[in-house]
């Protein structure tokens, strides 16, 4: 069991996907400028948590997922069952699963991109930290 902060504890996160795809026409000389990043954070309802319980929470994480001329793209997808302390109201609960819980899921993809990025060829890529705090991340 880990415990990020009082309010917050997870079991070992599980990588359910990792996609990685080399684009073999990539043109070094007309690279694209920014490397695409979106997200999906994926919660269950409020009706439909039982607070008490472990509450599953997925993210997927798309890196040029619509570049045709990126080097590469990658679509990775986690997940992990956190427990909410009983101290916290449930939206309070569910602010800090969107925001803390999608925040820890990536930092366990972080080193995982970094690595299949550099075995491709291609300079390392270091995911950046993503702001998780508005549900539209795209």
């Amino acid at each position: 069991m880990n415990t990020p902060n009082k309010y917050l504890q997870f079991e070992d996160p599980t990588v359910l996907k990792f996609d990685f795809q080399v684009n073999d026409d990539f043109d070094f000389d007309t690279p694209e400028d920014d490397t695409d990043i979106s997200t999906l954070v994926e919660i269950p309802d409020k009706l439909d948590i039982d607070f008490e319980d472990d509450i599953p929470v997925y993210l997927t994480i798309f890196i040029n997922y619509d570049g045709d001329n990126a080097p590469y793209k990658i679509t990775a997808r986690i997940m992990t069952l956190f427990q909410i302390s009983n101290l916290l109201s449930h939206d309070d609960a569910l602010q800090i699963l969107q925001n803390e819980g999608a925040s820890i899921l990536a930092s366990y993809l972080r080193p995982t991109i970094s690595m299949m990025t550099a075995s491709s060829g291609f300079p390392a890529m270091t995911l950046p930290t993503l702001d998780f705090s508005d549900s539209e991340n795209d």
